[in-house]
């Protein structure tokens, strides 16, 4: 396994991430797209759904950066249920995964 190469994408993903969330539940990623009017504010189900968005977001990089930490530690790679490896190809698809796909399923 490369592990340089899992690490480089972990951290561009934080990165996009990082950048992203501020934007959640604004308005502002999509006003600057011009998908909708600048200064637009969520109401109602808009702004729940931005939180929910928001949300699952913040899930996801607190899931790379434990994905980060189990790089330093050697564990990377390895189902944190069972142990065995986990599938290269369910790496490249979902490289903060900690578990494999028969313990996932």
């Amino acid at each position: 396994m490369n592990f340089a190469a899992r690490r480089n994408t972990l951290e561009a993903q934080r990165r996009m991430l990082a950048r992203h969330l501020p934007e959640i539940g604004t308005g502002a990623g999509a006003a600057l797209a011009g998908a909708i009017p600048l200064g637009w504010q969520p109401k109602g189900d808009e702004q729940r759904c931005g939180e929910m968005l928001g949300h699952m977001e913040m899930d996801e990089l607190r899931r790379i950066d434990v994905a980060l930490a189990r790089l330093r530690e050697g564990s990377y790679g390895f189902c944190q249920i069972c142990g065995d490896d986990i599938e290269e190809e369910r790496l490249d698809k979902c490289p903060a995964t900690p578990f494999c796909s028969s313990c996932d399923g």
